[in-house]
């Protein structure tokens, strides 16, 4: 199980962001379109089954993380590994989601792209379900502060608050 560190924000555009990562030597390393289906029971965790198309091939993956509902900018929470889904344990993960009374609450419809430099992961994500724009960055704590403290100013400008 991995302990996920990440500042996580709604903003009106997310090109501030990209620019930001590509006058600070970040590397594009993913850009994909991604739809990502929750399971719900109105326990801790929620299950999550997403699956990226890029241009030459497509994945599914499912696997479980805290259920945070915090409105916090900073969230830390748990996160499983991944299971690659295929047809051989599609019956096993709908059993599995069935026998742990997780249902689907919600779809998310994004393209994302992920760039990154040292220990820090920016992903950018633009939604088109539901529509909004969407920064998170992560990785090791000391960074990801330092990173988040640099940003303040674009991310206050750019900041959506519901």
């Amino acid at each position: 199980m991995n302990n996920e560190y990440e500042y996580s924000f709604k903003v009106k555009d997310i090109t501030p962001f990209i620019d930001y990562c590509i006058d600070n030597n970040y590397e594009l390393k993913k850009e994909y379109e991604q739809t990502r289906t929750l399971y719900k029971n109105g326990g801790k965790v929620m299950a999550r089954i997403t699956k990226n198309v890029y241009k030459d091939n497509e994945t599914e993956i499912l696997n479980f993380k805290d259920d945070n509902l915090s409105d916090s900018v900073l969230k830390v929470s748990r996160e499983s590994k991944d299971l690659v889904m295929n047809d051989e344990n599609r019956d096993f993960v709908k059993s599995l989601l069935e026998i742990l009374e997780l249902n689907e609450t919600k779809k998310l419809v994004r393209k994302r792209y992920v760039y990154t430099y040292n220990n820090v992961t920016f992903e950018l994500d633009n939604y088109t379900t539901p529509v909004m724009n969407v920064v998170a960055i992560e990785g090791k704590k000391d960074e990801v502060d330092k990173v988040y403290n640099e940003l303040k100013s674009i991310i206050e400008s750019n900041i959506v608050n519901d």
